[in-house]
C-alpha cells in the first residue's frame, strides 16, 4: 500500500529532508546563516540519516556550540542550536568564547569586548591572565581594552581610558598593584597629560608626561 501510494519512488525519496527548523536563541548568526550552512543535510533521507551524522554538520558552524538533533516525519529535520557566548575578541578575526574556544565566525560581531592578543597558540595563556588581571582591577574603574603578550614574553594593556601600561614578564600582578596605587593616588584625573607608562620596575612606575605648550 506504502509503495503504492509513493509511487515508483525509492523509499529514500519518500523521506527525503525538506526542511530544517532552527531553533533556540540566536544572538551572533542568524537563520538565515544557519540554513545555508545546514544546507548539506536538505534532500537527504531521514531514514538513511544518522544522528551523529547530522550533528557533525551543525557543528562544523562556527558559532554552534552543542546542539541537539531530531527527525520530524516525514520530511523535516528539527535542529535546536546553543551558540558559543564571545567573551573577547582575540588576535585579528577571531573571538574566544565563555568556554575559553577560539572560534573564526565569517563575520565578526560588533560587541563591545576586550581585545586579547598574542602569538597563534597562547589563547589558553593570555586568556588566563586576561582573567587574573580582571580580578585585580575589580575594585577600580580600570577596564581592559586590550591585552597583549608579546611574542618575548612580555604583557601590556590598554585600558579604556586610553592608557597604555606595559609590564614586562615577571611578577605582571605585583606591578599592575603598584601601577593602581599610583593611579588612584596621582594619575586619574591625569590622563590626557600622559604619554606612557612603564611599570617595569621593582618600587614604583615611570610616566611620561606630554610637553606643555
Amino acid at each position: 500500500m506504502v509503495a503504492s501510494f509513493q509511487g515508483e519512488d525509492s523509499p529514500d525519496t519518500w523521506f527525503a529532508i525538506e526542511k530544517i527548523d532552527i531553533q533556540g536563541k540566536l544572538q551572533n548568526t542568524s537563520q538565515l546563516e544557519l540554513q545555508q550552512e545546514f544546507s548539506p543535510l536538505l534532500g537527504q533521507s531521514l531514514l538513511g540519516l544518522s544522528v551523529k551524522e547530522a550533528l557533525a554538520v551543525v557543528l562544523s558552524s562556527p558559532w554552534v556550540e552543542k546542539a541537539e538533533v531530531r527527525k520530524v516525519w516525514p520530511n523535516t529535520l528539527q535542529v535546536i542550536v546553543h551558540e558559543y557566548i564571545p567573551l573577547a575578541y582575540w588576535r585579528d578575526g577571531q573571538i574566544i568564547s565563555a568556554s575559553a574556544v577560539v572560534i573564526s565566525p565569517s563575520v565578526l560581531p560588533d560587541l563591545p569586548l576586550p581585545i586579547l592578543y598574542g602569538p597563534v597558540d597562547s589563547s589558553d595563556v593570555v586568556l588566563e591572565q586576561f582573567g587574573l588581571i580582571s580580578q585585580v582591577l575589580a575594585s577600580t574603574s580600570l577596564r581592559i581594552a586590550k591585552l597583549t603578550l608579546e611574542p618575548r614574553g612580555a604583557w601590556q594593556i590598554v585600558f579604556g581610558n586610553g592608557l597604555a601600561v606595559k609590564l614586562g614578564r615577571d611578577d605582571i600582578l605585583e606591578r599592575l598593584q603598584r601601577f593602581i596605587a599610583v593611579y588612584k593616588s596621582d594619575l586619574s584625573g591625569r590622563i590626557e597629560q600622559i604619554t606612557s607608562v612603564d611599570a617595569r620596575y621593582p618600587h614604583g612606575v615611570a610616566v611620561g608626561w606630554k610637553k606643555k605648550n
